[in-house]
């Protein structure tokens, strides 16, 4: 059983029985939208940028993962995904 399907069978037992102390409860398994998102800081991943990120791997062998994806603005994860072939 999922949440919302929690959620909704608290809210038929609060009703059947007169317990708004359920329907309450029920109301507390909601997520709340975050106070702050922080900005999106990674360059978004495209064909042309996974082909650049290769070229340079090839030119640049020695170095890291790291250094690579501060050089393209991603994140080293991206740079992976890109070298592997997971990433289009």
């Amino acid at each position: 059983m999922r949440v919302p399907d929690v959620q909704d069978r608290l809210r038929e037992l609060a009703s059947q029985h007169g317990l708004p102390e359920l329907d309450a409860l029920a109301s507390e398994l909601s997520r709340r939208t975050p106070a702050t998102r922080a900005s999106q800081r990674s360059a978004t991943m495209t064909p042309e940028l996974r082909d650049a990120i290769r070229r340079y791997r090839r030119t640049h062998p020695d170095l890291t993962q790291a250094e690579i994806a501060a050089r393209f603005h991603v994140n080293p994860g991206r740079v992976s995904e890109a070298l592997s072939g997971k990433r289009t």
